[in-house]
């Protein structure tokens, strides 16, 4: 699935998502039939009214044989039992909107967590071609849309089918003829619920779609609103927003605009028939051909088949939106998570693991290889560096490293195991990744340098801010290591949240460490600092360095010079300086770049 492929609104609404969303609604099975049983029930309940009805007018209103007194207490007796009826009817709506809304609370919260969890374990590929705003959509308000599918949409929409079919039968068991003009206008409100549904399937889609656009635009202009003030870009901004904006408001209007037609086409439809319901029963009683009773109900329950179909079109609305959000949830859980789980778990002792690349191909897509053919091994303990130009494939070399992306020929092997044998959170917990653009929670720095894991004590991480030379600037802080952390670190330099990137990479102890333009943003001293603590940290790990800067990696056990996604040098520093090849001349460059 796309970014663009779950914002289509002329494809056909496919319901087999239904049937995926059983395993969520299987645990409370019970509580769904309970309150099916309770709608049959409210529903028998219902029409015990109209018939006290007319037993009271055509009984005691009429009989002229009893006397006052009779009549009187018989219809007190009548109006007793109707206050009783509607009693018990008011409970019942009571406990079924209570039991309901706490079924579809229910299953919503585990929709939500399994959608979040499997976002969480989504391909990268995928989280690069969706927008962080549509996710979002996808997570807060088209579950919430769902909760209307769980808890009144289905459940209600199959009773209100069953009512209408239920009040059919009593009235062409009161009347057949009434009954007949009755049902005359049916044709017309299902050839007007034909032609509404197409339209309307459309422009609920069309507004789920629109939304997600402009939810994903505002997550991306708050994101960057430090470079929008920097280059005095509200107003373009703020125009792009606007338009999007109008872009939703104009499909809501569709959308109310069918709605509203098919609302008043319907009553019309229905108050028409009730029209002449009034004119040719009103004439059969009159005639004497009915009684005045039976009358009286036959509309009530007439009255009682108009609210269920009133009532599906209205559900229709929510039906609507709640089966475009349900498309699009099922859409995201239908995406294979990554990895894969292995044929068979791995073990491998505790300290430095080997890393080889045996013939190793990867690309973004099939037409587009970024690896061509990679292979080389660092041994346990050694440090290897990697360089190249930008684009030249070094980046996605540490990717599959760690795992966040497999290959699509050759083999990864770490410790002598392939990596996609190994179980996923051992593999992680052996590799250790330190990225150039570090993101810090929400939280302290302590939860941001173990992640939350609690196992990991505030001795280690002090430990490992020593270590790395954070530790200074971290004391200083109001509170120390348990001082706040504001949203993605905003009030730390790009070189101290770098430091505490290593900090996070060496709390946990790895045997592998991967390092992917880690100084990049370190000025000259810090840089300095880093190394020698780097240098210790690394006596007894492996590390993979990607670097730019060519004074990092001098004295790296062993150097690959990457173009074009194939390795086209391999040696010490010293060996590629003698050789006079690729990497003497970048070598060259920098110098001359230098002042």
């Amino acid at each position: 699935m796309t970014a663009e492929d779950d914002d289509l609104v002329d494809q056909p609404l496919q319901l087999g998502f239904l049937m995926r969303l059983w395993p969520f609604v299987r645990p409370y099975r019970r509580a769904f039939s309970a309150s099916l049983l309770l709608l049959v029930f409210s529903f028998f309940v219902e029409l015990t009214g109209p018939w006290l009805l007319r037993s009271a007018i055509d009984g005691p209103m009429r009989d002229a044989t009893q006397s006052t007194d009779e009549r009187t207490l018989s219809l007190w007796m009548h109006a007793l039992a109707f206050f009783g009826v509607v009693l018990l009817g008011t409970a019942c709506s009571y406990v079924y909107g209570r039991l309901a809304a706490w079924n579809g609370q229910r299953v919503v919260r585990d929709v939500r967590r399994a959608l979040f969890d499997h976002l969480l374990h989504a391909p990268l590929s995928f989280h690069e071609k969706s927008a962080a705003g549509k996710l979002t959509t996808r997570v807060t308000s088209d579950v919430e849309n769902l909760n209307e599918l769980i808890a009144t949409g289905v459940l209600q929409s199959a009773f209100d089918l069953l009512k209408i079919t239920g009040v059919l039968a009593a009235l062409f068991f009161l009347d057949l003829r009434l009954a007949l003009f009755t049902v005359a206008t049916t044709p017309i409100v299902i050839v007007i619920s034909v032609l509404f549904r197409k339209n309307a399937q459309r422009a609920y889609r069309a507004v789920r779609g629109k939304l997600a656009l402009q939810n994903a635009y505002t997550a991306e202009a708050i994101g960057g609103v430090r470079a929008t003030r920097a280059y005095l870009r509200e107003a373009t901004v703020q125009s792009r927003y606007q338009e999007l904006n109008a872009d939703t408001t104009k499909a809501w209007r569709a959308t109310v605009f069918h709605f509203s037609v098919f609302f008043a086409l319907v009553d019309f439809a229905l108050r028409a028939t009730s029209i002449g319901l009034l004119w040719f029963g009103g004439s059969a009683v009159l005639r004497g051909e009915a009684e005045p009773g039976m009358f009286i109900q036959f509309w009530l329950y007439f009255g009682m088949l108009t609210s269920p179909i009133k009532d599906l079109g209205e559900k229709y609305n929510v039906l609507q939106a709640a089966f475009a959000s349900a498309e699009r949830i099922f859409a995201i859980l239908a995406v294979p998570a990554f990895p894969p789980a292995p044929h068979g778990t791995s073990s491998a002792p505790h300290g430095p693991l080997s890393i080889a690349f045996r013939s190793v191909s990867f690309g973004y897509s099939a037409e587009q290889p970024v690896l061509a053919d990679v292979s080389f091994e660092a041994c346990s303990g050694q440090t290897v560096a990697i360089v190249g130009p930008t684009g030249a494939g070094t980046s996605p070399m540490l990717a599959l490293v760690s795992r966040l992306r497999d290959p699509q020929q050759g083999t990864v092997a770490i410790g002598g195991i392939d990596a996609r044998a190994w179980e996923l959170q051992a593999l992680r917990r052996r590799v250790s990744v330190v990225a150039q653009d570090l993101f810090l929670f929400t939280g302290s720095v302590l939860d941001n340098v173990r992640l939350f894991d609690r196992t990991i004590s505030t001795e280690r991480v002090m430990q490992a801010l020593e270590l790395v030379g954070a530790a200074e600037f971290v004391n200083a802080l109001d509170q120390g290591v348990h001082a706040p952390v504001e949203e993605r670190g905003g009030t730390f330099s790009q070189g101290q949240r770098q430091l505490l990137a290593f900090a996070r990479a060496i709390v946990t102890d790895p045997s592998i460490l991967v390092l992917d333009e880690a100084t990049a943003s370190i000025d000259s001293a810090s840089e300095a600092r880093l190394q020698a603590a780097l240098s210790r940290a690394l006596q007894s790990r492996t590390a993979l360095v990607v670097a730019h800067r060519l004074s990092t990696v001098q004295h790296a056990d062993q150097i690959l010079v990457v173009e074009k996604g194939r390795i086209v040098e391999q040696g010490t520093h010293r060996e590629l300086t003698l050789r006079n090849g690729v990497y003497a001349g970048m070598l060259r460059a920098c110098s001359e770049a230098t002042p």
